[in-house]
């Protein structure tokens, strides 16, 4: 009988009362059955007691319970759909970006009454924006596409369409009528030289490295065609580059060309149809007039001509010009600045603001306006087609312009 003692584990039991505490409601403190295990020390009956030493080790299982809470954490996506307010509203105004191309103050005053003339014409609100540089506005049209109308240079909105799809809506009419600039090579008429290629190695002289029909245009056509000039003279300005040319300081020179006034003004004259010369038909040195026109034959009203590109600035002093010099080609057509949208303002709401920037343009009020002397300055505002930017994007190409360079081409300029 000295043997040791076990209690057996009531394990059926135990495990009854897991199943049924593990069953219980799910969202309540659950009751979890554990099986603790303890050591125990068993002893020989008490009518003979044993030394310590032979006291032993019996495993005694026993229930106890533990209470366990489990927390869950849930979390919901919700989508919330946010509506813009619409374009035009208060709140939402359709944005007319400039370029600080002149002082702040005056871009603000002027364009608040254009933003008027706007918004009472189509019923939307318009907001005047004077961005830190040309650059800057045409970031921001790539980042509101839906907003955003800039007022843009020739190269500035070359940028703006390759880089986001902007879109050109008006083109400016100058003071001399046209929504383009034309440059001209002029030469002496005993030089001997007749084509592009007899200006390979010759000196030229240019009033203006920055000028893209007077010295880019003619840089990437010569370059196109292999032809390497000579060496390339600074003069300031188209008269002193044609007294350059008539004074056989330089062997060509380019300078602005303005077409002539046509006889009785029947028509304009057409680029690509009639010749930049085309009064030398009559066989008439060109005079002055009273009143300080240069004329072949008379006023146009008299059937005459009006002789307008650049050599009419020096007559005065040289009034041999056009009888010693003449025009080797023009340059291509240069589109003057531009009124682009952002690649996604509605298609309707971009032809209805261009079509009354249009008419705006010839109206009184446009004079205190895009119109005004000391602002842009234009006649007029005509609707525009992105194809008349190509030649820009062949300069852009041919020259290898980095978009560094290009800013700084147009900084400045309108």
């Amino acid at each position: 009988m000295g043997g040791s003692v076990k209690l057996r584990p009531m394990k059926s039991v135990m495990l009854l009362l897991c199943i049924i505490g593990l069953l219980s409601g799910a969202c309540q403190p659950q009751v979890l059955y554990v099986e603790v295990t303890r050591p125990v020390l068993a002893a020989t009956p008490a009518t003979t007691p044993e030394p310590i030493a032979d006291q032993q080790v019996v495993e005694v299982t026993r229930v106890v319970t533990q209470e366990v809470t489990r927390v869950v954490t849930v979390t919901e996506q919700i989508m919330v759909e946010v509506t813009k307010a619409p374009l035009g509203t208060a709140v939402r105004p359709i944005q007319l970006l400039f370029p600080p191309t002149y002082n702040s103050a005056i871009i603000t005053s002027r364009g608040q009454v254009l933003a008027a003339a706007l918004a009472q014409a189509t019923g939307h609100q318009f907001a005047v924006g004077v961005l830190d540089s040309e650059e800057a506005l045409v970031d921001l049209m790539c980042a509101a596409p839906a907003d955003t109308i800039g007022f843009l240079s020739p190269l500035g909105y070359v940028l703006a369409h390759e880089q986001c799809g902007a879109q050109v809506g008006n083109t400016a009419v100058a003071a001399d009528g046209r929504t383009w600039q034309t440059g001209m090579i002029v030469t002496r008429r005993d030089s001997g030289i007749l084509t592009l290629a007899d200006l390979a190695d010759k000196s030229w002289a240019v009033p203006d490295l920055n000028s893209l029909p007077n010295f880019l245009y003619f840089q990437a056509m010569l370059l196109n065609e292999g032809i390497a000039p000579g060496e390339i003279i600074t003069v300031p300005g188209d008269n002193s580059a044609m007294l350059a040319v008539f004074n056989n300081e330089v062997e060509f020179a380019t300078a602005t060309y303005i077409p002539p006034i046509l006889p009785y003004a029947e028509r304009e004259w057409v680029y690509g149809e009639d010749g930049p010369e085309l009064w030398r038909l009559l066989g008439v040195s060109p005079t002055r007039s009273p009143i300080g026109y240069v004329l072949v034959l008379g006023e146009p009203e008299f059937g005459g001509y009006r002789l307008r590109d650049a050599r009419s600035g020096i007559f005065d002093s040289e009034p041999g010009i056009y009888d010693q010099t003449r025009i080797i080609t023009l340059s291509a057509q240069i589109p003057n600045a531009a009124v682009a949208f952002g690649a996604d303002f509605p298609l309707t709401l971009a032809r209805a603001v261009s079509k009354t920037l249009a008419a705006f343009a010839t109206a009184a009020e446009c004079v205190e306006s895009l119109c005004a002397g000391d602002f842009y300055g234009w006649d007029g505002l005509a609707l525009a087609d992105d194809a008349a930017y190509d030649p820009l994007r062949l300069v852009v190409a041919t020259l290898e312009l980095a978009e560094e360079e290009i800013w700084r081409l147009t900084a400045g300029t309108q």
